[in-house]
């Protein structure tokens, strides 16, 4: 259901904003199935992905240059920032899966800092396990930017339906 939701919040922020869409997730083989799926999912024929096996440096510049949404490890971004390979000015959005890893010296950090400095940025950070305390969530939050948090139990009306019966032992 996660990758659902960000593939509409994307789908929105491109018809209404344009730029470019970076979505982050923390291994190559999330990085492959996210791709996948948006491509599948979206009327977006310009969808590149970042890992640092599949995809050499010099070759990620002009990627970045001719795709609308970007799927990679948040190493590989965040080196090539450092490099200076590319900026995120021209970024609409980027999408932080499993963003609970937005802590300590974790790439998320490196690259969400860099994106404070962008004018009219938007955060989506989407995960299943947040953490076990408010202060470790609100770390996150702050990492990232992000300051709405929307959460879905199992007792909410809109996720009712989906649910089936549990056996806890």
């Amino acid at each position: 259901g996660k990758t659902v939701l960000a593939a509409m919040v994307i789908a929105e922020t491109l018809r209404r904003r344009g730029g470019k869409v970076l979505f982050l997730a923390p291994t190559k083989p999330l990085v492959e199935q996210h791709a996948a799926s948006l491509r599948a999912m979206l009327v977006v024929d310009r969808i590149a992905l970042f890992t640092g096996e599949a995809t050499a440096p010099e070759d990620r510049e002009l990627l970045w240059r001719e795709n609308k949404i970007i799927v990679s490890t948040p190493q590989v971004i965040r080196n090539d920032l450092r490099s200076e390979r590319f900026a995120l000015e021209d970024v609409s959005l980027i999408v932080f899966d499993e963003a609970h890893r937005a802590v300590g010296d974790y790439a998320y950090v490196d690259v969400a800092k860099a994106y404070k400095e962008v004018e009219g940025r938007l955060v989506l950070g989407m995960t299943a396990s947040p953490g076990s305390s408010a202060e470790k969530i609100l770390e996150v939050c702050e990492n990232l930017g992000i300051t709405a948090v929307e959460i879905r139990t199992e007792y909410d009306p809109d996720v009712v339906p989906y649910l089936h019966d549990l056996v806890i032992e």
